[in-house]
């Protein structure tokens, strides 16, 4: 390119006139041509082009990036491209790609560079959230893959298989199951034996839309095996209903569950054998000598009273049991006793002391409370005051007039029936007990944590 001359007025006005922000520079670097969109962009008016230095609108840490190129270009008359952040006029700082050539005199002497700068500010944004998206995509992607892999192996380890089926039932995909069974219906793949109650499991989650879980068994051979099956509605990729099932063998755990039954049950006859002897001792011990045939009695019931808190554990299938059974076995045999309340676990630990508590208490209603008249009668309610706790309350009424104990309205000191109602019952529950006196009978209210840890 040649630098232009006096019959070249209409493409200066081009130049002038153009969007593109156009710029000429000498052989020194310095501008002599700065077309109207470049002059705007750093505020300048047509006589300043020459006293204008460009590099001062540069930021720094853009220098190496622009005057690299740029140098190479001047020294080595070629064309280049650099790419910089520029402070416009006003104070926005920009993004400018530059594009540059050298242009000759009429003589074939270098005369400098002409170059155009566009604004890819906004490119560049959106290259960096691309950037972004793109870095967040392969990092999701890895987390994804490794947990994946994780799952892989969990299931193989665990033996956990999985798969898919269509509306037909037939294995649409599988995990830890034969690449054969793709195409096939569970009884047409396992055999109808296991596979029918298997389809019956993936039908009924179909016609209700609703998560299903059963254990099935089945022989094969001389042993019985046990899958815990879990089956969920899906949709298949191609948009069609389908559902997603799992299977576990859970034959270990039922062989052991089977032999904690049996050592239970076995537990439970030898501690009811320890409460018969502890009777027949007490029984024995109080014939050789002069102890109260009513002392004998109180601690015979105490025992049966211990023994039913030891059948209710028993009648729970994990470490719970019901505050409503335990408290329907040690009431069962008194009459006018009214209960209300819902359905309620508590600790198994507790156990032992809320039967010996509620044997106390129904005894005594009998043979001083309420219930040892015929118009008496005992309110026992229970509710769950909060997340963490219970509130259990004896309440009797109609019965002859109480006298409170000496020390106030609750029961410290006296015999042991009083002190297991309280402090025993406190301390080995983590609960707290109020033993008050009415008119008309005694009230007893426990709070107690279903979370209890005992301290005794």
């Amino acid at each position: 390119m040649t630098a232009p001359g006096p019959d070249d007025a209409s493409l200066a006005l081009l130049a002038e006139e153009s969007p593109a922000m156009l710029w000429r520079g000498d052989t020194t670097g310095r501008c002599v041509f700065l077309s109207r969109a470049m002059r705007e962009f750093w505020g300048l008016g047509p006589d300043d082009c020459g006293r204008f230095d460009w590099s001062s609108s540069l930021l720094a840490e853009d220098q190496g990036a622009v005057f690299g190129p740029f140098s190479e270009g001047m020294s080595g008359q070629h064309a280049f491209v650099c790419e910089g952040r520029y402070r416009r006029a006003d104070g926005e700082v920009r993004v400018l790609q530059t594009r540059a050539r050298p242009y000759h005199a009429p003589d074939g002497s270098f005369a400098g560079m002409i170059g155009v700068n566009e604004d890819i500010t906004e490119l560049r944004a959106a290259d960096d959230e691309l950037s972004n998206r793109n870095r967040e995509l392969r990092d999701s992607l890895a987390r994804l893959r490794s947990t994946a892999d994780r799952f892989a192996l969990a299931t193989n380890i665990s033996g956990l298989a999985m798969s898919e089926h269509d509306e037909a039932l037939k294995y649409v995909w599988g995990h830890n199951v034969p690449e054969a069974c793709l195409g096939q219906t569970p009884a047409e793949f396992i055999g109808p034996e296991v596979g029918e109650p298997l389809e019956k499991i993936l039908r009924r989650t179909l016609e209700t839309g609703q998560t299903q879980s059963e254990e099935i068994s089945f022989l094969t051979g001389e042993q019985r095996l046990w899958y815990d099956v879990q089956a969920s509605p899906s949709t298949l990729p191609d948009g069609r209903r389908g559902v997603v099932a799992s299977a576990l063998d859970v034959t270990t755990r039922k062989l052991n569950e089977t032999k904690l039954e049996v050592l239970a049950q076995e537990l439970s006859h030898r501690v009811k054998n320890v409460f018969a002897v502890v009777q027949a001792i007490v029984r024995q011990s109080a014939s050789a000598t002069d102890v109260p045939a009513a002392f004998v009695a109180a601690v015979e019931a105490r025992l049966v009273a211990l023994s039913a808190a030891q059948d209710a554990l028993m009648s729970m299938s994990d470490d719970r049991f019901s505050l409503r059974d335990l408290l329907a076995r040690q009431l069962s045999h008194l009459e006018r006793v009214e209960m209300e309340g819902p359905e309620v676990l508590l600790p198994g630990k507790i156990a032992p002391y809320l039967s010996l508590a509620v044997h106390e208490l129904g005894t005594n209603a009998l043979k001083y409370g309420s219930l040892s008249v015929p118009e008496g009668r005992v309110a026992v309610r229970w509710i769950q005051s909060d997340p963490d706790h219970v509130r259990l309350s004896w309440q009797e009424q109609g019965g002859p007039v109480v006298k409170p104990c000496p020390t106030g309205g609750k029961a410290r000191g006296g015999g042991f029936g009083s002190m297991l109602l309280t402090r025993v019952f406190e301390g080995a529950t983590g609960g707290e007990v109020d033993l008050q006196f009415a008119e008309d009978g005694l009230h007893w209210t426990a709070t107690i944590p279903t979370g209890v840890e005992l301290r005794l």
